[in-house]
């Protein structure tokens, strides 16, 4: 019974740590990998609600980061070739509660979506100790923009 109970403890563990990072060379994947230690770290519920809501990590011509199929991120080219771990990192975060909203079906305005977004997203960047101030500058103009289209 105590090694059914252990076994059965780890399956959480398990279930969501599979997401699929494409490795197209150039170091990306092992940026992403980084990005998702940094959110692990500093906030384990974020960390969660990414591991629970993304299957697939992938890349995107766009000039900003958004989902796909309900379950991919898309990682912005232009955010990755700047190679900032904390950047990437928000960007997950940031990208991963929309996947939740639209897991659970949870509707409202675009601009009520993306003002809770940052907002989510400014939540982890407060907690990286010496964090950019651009990264938390550019989330409160974003909460401001959003705010007051």
């Amino acid at each position: 019974m105590k090694q059914l109970l252990l076994c059965l403890s780890f399956i959480p563990f398990f279930a969501f740590t599979q997401i699929k990072i494409d490795d197209v060379g150039d170091g990306w994947k092992n940026k992403v990998e980084q990005a998702i230690e940094v959110v692990k770290q500093y906030d384990p519920e974020k960390y969660t609600l990414l591991m629970e809501n993304c299957e697939h990590i992938s890349y995107s011509l766009l000039s900003f980061s958004t989902t796909e199929s309900g379950t991919t991120i898309l990682i912005s080219q232009k955010e990755i070739l700047k190679g900032n771990i904390n950047d990437i990192a928000a960007i997950l975060v940031h990208e991963s509660l929309h996947l939740y909203l639209l897991r659970n079906q949870i509707k409202m305005a675009f601009n009520e979506e993306e003002i809770l977004c940052y907002t989510y997203e400014i939540e982890l960047l407060f907690k990286i100790p010496n964090v950019e101030p651009w990264l938390i500058s550019h989330a409160k103009a974003q909460i401001e923009f959003y705010t007051n289209p």
